[in-house]
């Protein structure tokens, strides 16, 4: 028997709609799943490198540090006009709305319209996975001047270099073929002798408690040695490759975080697109708001892992 001051029985359920706590809950895979590649990307950076090979430079890999920055403000923006876009749906304006989604679309393509600029880099200066050329004191050395010789006489035949550098092409093609030089000799004549940190690695015995040998400080370039200008820093646009201490684990881990991230980026746009093909069949409004609201969660979360891409990459 119901008592008239009994209240009525309320059901008891989460403080959040489906969609949203479905979104929560892909989210936190998505954060353990770029936490491991972020993380192992660490560990091999602090691991192996010394500081006669370093891990590889900005510079080394040619990635420039405003084009990544350019994107990082690229995506803020992008973060910045979905909250607008929510905002508007609940104030009812649902035209703004529109607008604000198309300008997440348009920023999202701008950013990976530069992604695809820094991997056509990459892919023209043959910077990939099992494809840079690291030690060149093993038979990968005498690999690299045959694809270096390579990639002389292309220039030789079709140009595409200042009159400078087209000399020192030359010179370094003939003394290849003349085998008068070393793999060694021939990344110096092509990178230059000031981007390159000239070792003597090794052990000596010196007198210690114990008269064993320990490793000494590896001794770096003769300083009266002659500096040699590179090929490289007479045309930048001369492409032709340079041994790159540790720079195919680099290439493997930086196509991995980006590529994976430039997928998450290309998914939320294909959902702003759908959104714009509802607006144009009118069936877009107030009552999409949670949709927008999901997606924006989503949508932040692929720029904050930018965030931390960006300085790893681009700045250390």
């Amino acid at each position: 028997m119901i008592h008239a001051n009994d209240e009525p029985a309320v059901p008891m359920g989460l403080p959040l709609p489906n969609g949203k706590l479905a979104m929560w809950l892909f989210l936190v895979t998505e954060i353990m799943f770029f936490t491991a590649l972020i993380g192992s990307y660490l560990i091999y950076r602090n691991g192996q490198p010394t500081a006669s090979q370093p891990w590889p430079t900005p510079h080394d890999v040619h990635l420039a540090e405003w084009i990544g920055a350019v994107n990082t403000f690229v995506l803020i923006c992008s973060s910045l006009t979905v909250v607008l876009a929510l905002w508007s749906l609940h104030v009812g304006n649902s035209k703004r709305a529109v607008q604000y989604i198309g300008v997440t679309l348009a920023l999202g393509c701008v950013f990976l319209v530069i992604k695809a600029y820094e991997y056509q880099q990459k892919f023209a200066h043959g910077i990939l996975p099992g494809r840079v050329f690291e030690k060149l004191d093993s038979p990968h050395g005498y690999k690299y001047m045959r694809h270096v010789q390579e990639q002389l006489e292309h220039i030789e035949k079709h140009g595409g270099v200042n009159d400078k550098a087209k000399k020192a092409c030359a010179e370094l093609l003939a003394d290849i073929r003349a085998g008068k030089l070393q793999p060694k000799d021939v990344n110096e004549r092509v990178r230059g002798t000031k981007s390159i940190k000239e070792t003597n690695p090794g052990k000596e015995f010196i007198t210690t408690k114990d008269s064993t040998y320990v490793d000494l400080p590896e001794r770096s370039r003769p300083k009266d040695a002659p500096m040699v200008e590179g090929i490289l820093e007479m045309d930048t646009h001369a492409h032709l490759s340079y041994s790159i201490p540790f720079g195919n684990m680099w290439a493997s881990c930086y196509f991995a975080m980006t590529g994976f991230h430039a997928l998450h980026v290309f998914g939320g746009l294909v959902v702003f697109a759908i959104m714009l093909v509802m607006a144009w069949r009118g069936r877009f409004g107030p009552q999409n708001a949670q949709m927008v609201e999901v997606t924006g969660l989503y949508w932040h979360f692929v720029d904050i892992v930018w965030i931390f891409l960006f300085p790893l990459l681009y700045l250390v």
